[in-house]
């Protein structure tokens, strides 16, 4: 009986270290990937993203101007992790990251502006053993409630 209960012990630790392990990659990823797209180096955010994601970076690519980088020559974008979200499953993390001097784009009059700072929600799914971020659309900025 002691010995079953070492060995259902030592698996538990064992489990929880691979979950750790997996937040700490999925967070990993993120940070990389928010480093890559939020200075608009958008072939290395496209390694680190999946296949369907590849149309929102084209999408953001194409309405990136010299003037845009010629802002983030001044004052790069900084960014970090600040939390992660488990999901339902072990497949899937959002990840929460913290983002100052980013681009911010008024599509609808073509004008950009560095902000100080924001936060993004960034999904990471694990396919074939590796994390990678999933886009759904262009990341927005989570706003915080005045309550």
């Amino acid at each position: 009986m002691k010995k079953l209960l070492i060995m259902a012990l030592t698996l538990s630790m064992t489990a929880c270290s691979m979950i750790q392990s997996d937040d700490d990659k999925a967070t990993e990823i993120a940070v990389q990937w928010g480093e890559a797209y939020f200075n608009c180096d958008f072939h290395a955010a496209e390694k680190l993203s999946t296949p369907e994601s590849l149309r929102w970076l084209q999408f953001a690519a194409s309405n990136t101007t010299q003037e845009d980088l010629d802002l983030l020559k001044q004052q790069a974008a900084d960014v970090e992790a600040t939390d992660y979200i488990p999901e339902a499953n072990d497949t899937l993390r959002v990840v929460e990251l913290r983002v100052d001097h980013y681009l911010s784009k008024n599509l609808s009059v073509g004008v950009s502006q560095q902000m100080e700072e924001a936060v993004f929600h960034i999904t990471t799914v694990k396919r074939n053993g590796s994390w990678q971020v999933r886009m759904a659309g262009l990341p927005r900025s989570e706003k915080q409630s005045r309550d």
